[in-house]
This record gives C-alpha cells, sequence and structure tokens, in this order.
C-alpha cells in the first residue's frame, strides 16, 4: 500500500541536503554527506511512486533498477532526463559516500544534482504549492472522493500533490467514465430528435 509519508521523507532529505549545501565547510567529505541526502530522496520519491500501483518495491538503493521498476509498472512519476542519465552515479553516492573514506563527490556535479533534483520534485509535485492538476475545485473534488473521510478536510497542499500520485488515474479513469456519459446523452439526445422528425 502507497504510503505518502516516503515522499514527506524524500521531500525532508532534499530540504536537508539544500540547507547542507548552504552552509560552507571547508572539507570535500561535507559533499558526500549532501549527495547522500539527495540520492535518498530520488529513491524514496521512486519507492513511493511504485508501491502506489502495488508494487512490492525490492531492499535496493539502485536508482536504474528502481527507474526499470517504473518502466514496467506504470508507476505515476515522470522521469527527467537528467535523473534517467545520472541515475548510476546517484547509486554510486548511496554506499560510497558514506562507506569510502576516500571518495568524494564533486563540487560542479553536486551543483546539477541540486538543481536537476530539484526540477524532478517539482515536476512530480512533491512540493509545498498545490500542482496544476488541482488548482480547480472540481479536480480536488475528485481527488477527495478517493480518500477516507477522516482525510478529505485535513490535507495540506503537500499532502493533496502527494495524493495525486496516487490516485490520479482513478481520477483519470473517472473523469473519462464521465464524459463518455456526458457523449452517450448527447448521441441518445441527438437521435431521439432525428427519430421525431
Amino acid at each position: 500500500m502507497c504510503d505518502i509519508r516516503l515522499f514527506k521523507s524524500a521531500y525532508l532529505d532534499y530540504q536537508a541536503a539544500a540547507a547542507l549545501y548552504r552552509i560552507s565547510v571547508p572539507d570535500e567529505m561535507y559533499f558526500n554527506i549532501v549527495a547522500y541526502h539527495l540520492q535518498q530522496c530520488v529513491e524514496k520519491v521512486i519507492k513511493g511512486a511504485l508501491e502506489c500501483v502495488g508494487v512490492t518495491v525490492p531492499n535496493t538503493h539502485r536508482i536504474t533498477k528502481l527507474l526499470q521498476m517504473v518502466q514496467h509498472n506504470g508507476a505515476n512519476i515522470t522521469v527527467t532526463e537528467w535523473l534517467d542519465d545520472h541515475a548510476e552515479m546517484l547509486s554510486e553516492w548511496e554506499a560510497e559516500s558514506r562507506y569510502n573514506m576516500d571518495f568524494v563527490v564533486e563540487k560542479r556535479k553536486l551543483d546539477r544534482a541540486m538543481r536537476q533534483i530539484e526540477v524532478f520534485l517539482k515536476r512530480n509535485g512533491i512540493d509545498d504549492k498545490l500542482r496544476d492538476e488541482l488548482q480547480s475545485i472540481g479536480a480536488r473534488e475528485r481527488l477527495m472522493s478517493f480518500l477516507p473521510q477522516n482525510l478529505r478536510h485535513s490535507c495540506s497542499d503537500f499532502e493533496m500533490n502527494c495524493y495525486y500520485i496516487m490516485f490520479e488515474k482513478k481520477i483519470n479513469n473517472q473523469e473519462n467514465i464521465r464524459e463518455n456519459k456526458i457523449d452517450e446523452s448527447k448521441t441518445g439526445t441527438a437521435e431521439t430528435e432525428s427519430e421525431n422528425l
């Protein structure tokens, strides 16, 4: 079962990385700590999205493997080109940054990763700002119809964004059914009018 707390934990990992990155420490190993939080952020978003489509996620930190699972299982996240191209690098950051004392993440790679992972998060609605898809009241009401009664009135914008990842396909199916009924109704009305002529 999907647990949106994974998305929240991912977002907090990114915020921790950003906060640490702003502190200037004259030690290259410091970059490794930032890199580790960035890798964890990406890993948790992907695992959360996989869980939302019913996939039992294996105990792995390999971003490449997780991205393959996204592709094969139709998880509801957008994989950016940068993430796809740098999945191996991020996977390496998970273990090497913590256990290999000779490993050092290059500052230029960390600069780019900070920007690109922020893009990845925003593109997938892992953000405090309500995602574009939920700006209309109708879209929010459709999403709320899938939530348990006790959650419907207490969701933050961040939580709504995460629930959207969980229920987007159902919302779209519900909308398609509604549109088909409207089309059938119009077609039926038009046929009745032509028969009456």
